[in-house]
């Protein structure tokens, strides 16, 4: 599960990803749609991980996100840790 907070066009939005579902601003959503049907060579923390497809692996998902729906990143929560410290990256 994540949350990104970006700017698209100088305007801020939120993103969030659960269980292999976007929610969020519709702006934002329906860039990530967009940006999704795209090739944008493989994306993930383990190399090959999505060649395609990214949002439906949680680690390309956020890459993606980041990288091509936002044009700047403002914010971003993820719980990828066993612990409930604040850990958690945070921009």
């Amino acid at each position: 599960m994540f949350v990104v907070k970006g700017k698209i066009n100088g305007k801020e939005y939120t993103l969030s990803y659960k269980y292999h579902k976007l929610s969020g601003d519709k702006t934002a959503i329906k860039k990530a749609i967009t940006e999704n049907k795209k090739d944008h060579g493989s994306l993930g923390v383990i190399p090959g991980q999505a060649n395609s497809d990214y949002l439906n692996h949680e680690c390309a998902a956020l890459e993606l996100i980041e990288n091509y729906v936002f044009d700047e990143v403002t914010h971003c929560k993820y719980d990828w840790y066993d612990n409930d410290d604040d850990e958690n990256i945070f921009y």
